[in-house]
């Protein structure tokens, strides 16, 4: 066999063995994000993000099973799509002491019912299952990776048979945390349980979250690398390809950052903690350095905007006033780039009047009541049109707004359309791109004259059309 030939024969090995990227649908122009404790935070979050050219940024925020107040959480939502904001939701159960309690996988039913039951802003719907298992106080006071795998399997069967659209994605783990019985485990032991557990449970995914924080400390700088690093994703990327036979997750990464040195009672508690002007330029050289060229990150969003007190207080964006530090003022400076996250839009035909049979040759007046059940604010990125579909010698006008009229989901509003009768008679249909058909009956209009219209025909017609378009 020729040189040539084996290289032929590798290349066509590596194509057809090759698993093709799972998010291949998820394009992003625009990676940068922020961490959110709660949906009051939307509107500082989006100053910060879609700032500068940016547009439909990122937001990580935590629901848990002890705040499911659909109210509350479709209001975020609807927050999310007129902002122009996708959410990142993690879910997470509630603490009892210090310790989060252990998911049961009897409760995967009831997430699913409650996060199908939203109107979400885009059409994928990111979902973390849970936080940092490999650490024993996230996951009920014990460590135990078959078991997450066993939910995290759970999670992904039922979220996808209740809709496709939901994209799972694993707890984000500590990438710095030692093999400490009783407390944690280190990450890759963590995974090799989790891969005894349940075999190929990596390649269920539909991208990796990841924890890429300047360990040991806090107190990397960006040009660190390994896994302890800023670019601990890469590191994570590696071992899963390695080990465990998984290539190219996209990566999210929803936590990471520096925390400043304000507090003397932070968790985090170090003397080397860097002033919040050497932060701001860390995060910014984070960002043009290492995540943005990266074609393999989808998404950034720092820990945390909006922490007032401790033990986080030290990683927050904003003061305890509210007021923006430095880190909020640079990476809101940063040049952007707009998104363009692919929305469902859709209608409801609400009411319809128009007449069941009509004359020949008369311009009929009609209404149309539709319900906006998508994603998308009509109106919002593009002109709102339903095109018009008729049959035989009708004429139908388009459904369409004015330019200053937005239409939200769950909003109805009516439109006012002519319909034109032909010569033919007999039933007609007629509709709009993506409604159902309706039916018309067309009758011929007694004529005086055949010859030409009298007065008496034209004051006939003019009659009839009168008590078609006002009855």
């Amino acid at each position: 066999m020729t040189g040539l030939s084996k290289v032929f024969l590798f290349f066509l090995f590596f194509l057809l063995t090759t698993p093709s990227l799972t998010f291949a649908a998820d394009v992003y122009n625009n990676k940068f994000g922020i961490h959110i404790l709660e949906p009051i935070d939307i509107e500082r979050a989006t100053e910060l993000l879609n700032s500068n050219g940016g547009d439909w940024s990122f937001v990580t925020i935590v629901i848990r099973d002890d705040d499911q107040d659909k109210r509350k959480w479709q209001e975020f939502f609807d927050h999310c799509r007129e902002k122009h904001l996708i959410p990142l939701v993690r879910i997470a159960t509630h603490l009892e002491g210090n310790v989060w309690a252990k998911p049961k996988i009897e409760d995967v039913d009831r997430w699913v019912d409650f996060l199908s039951s939203f109107v979400w802003p885009v059409k994928n719907r990111y979902v973390i299952v849970f936080n940092e298992p490999n650490h024993a106080r996230e996951w009920g006071g014990e460590i135990n990776p078959q078991e997450y795998s066993q939910i995290l399997l759970a999670f992904r069967e039922k979220f996808k048979n209740a809709n496709p659209n939901f994209k799972i994605l694993n707890a984000g783990f500590d990438l710095a945390a030692p093999n400490l019985a009783g407390y944690s485990l280190d990450a890759v032991l963590y995974w090799q349980w989790m891969e005894t557990g349940k075999p190929g449970i990596f390649k269920i995914l539909d991208g990796w979250i990841s924890h890429s924080y300047p360990n040991h400390g806090f107190i990397g700088t960006p040009s660190d690398t390994g896994r302890t690093s800023i670019r601990g994703y890469q590191w994570e990327k590696t071992t899963l390809k390695n080990m465990f036979g998984v290539f190219d997750l996209p990566i999210f990464i929803t936590e990471t950052g520096w925390p400043h040195d304000i507090s003397p009672k932070s968790k985090v508690q170090s003397p080397k903690f860097y002033d919040s002007t050497i932060t701001a330029q860390f995060l910014k050289q984070a960002f043009e350095e290492v995540w943005l060229p990266d074609q393999s990150v989808v998404a950034v969003t720092p820990f945390v905007l909006n922490y007032k007190d401790p033990p986080f207080d030290n990683f927050s964006w904003l003061d305890k006033d509210g007021l923006p530090g430095r880190e909020f003022e640079t990476i809101k400076n940063l040049p952007k780039r707009g998104n363009e996250p692919e929305q469902e839009t859709n209608y409801e035909v609400q009411r319809l009047s128009h007449p069941s049979t009509a004359p020949t040759g008369l311009s009929l007046k009609g209404k149309i009541v539709l319900k906006n059940i998508g994603q998308s604010i009509w109106n919002e990125r593009e002109p709102f049109k339903l095109e018009s579909i008729v049959a035989d010698d009708l004429s139908l006008s388009n459904l369409s707004l004015a330019p200053d009229i937005k239409v939200k989901p769950g909003q109805i509003y009516e439109f006012e359309f002519i319909l034109k009768t032909g010569e033919k008679t007999g039933e007609a249909t007629f509709s709009w791109k993506g409604l159902p058909s309706y039916k018309i009956k067309i009758f011929e209009i007694p004529i005086f004259s055949k010859i030409k219209l009298t007065f008496l025909d034209n004051f006939f017609l003019f009659l009839a059309e009168r008590w078609y378009n006002h009855r």
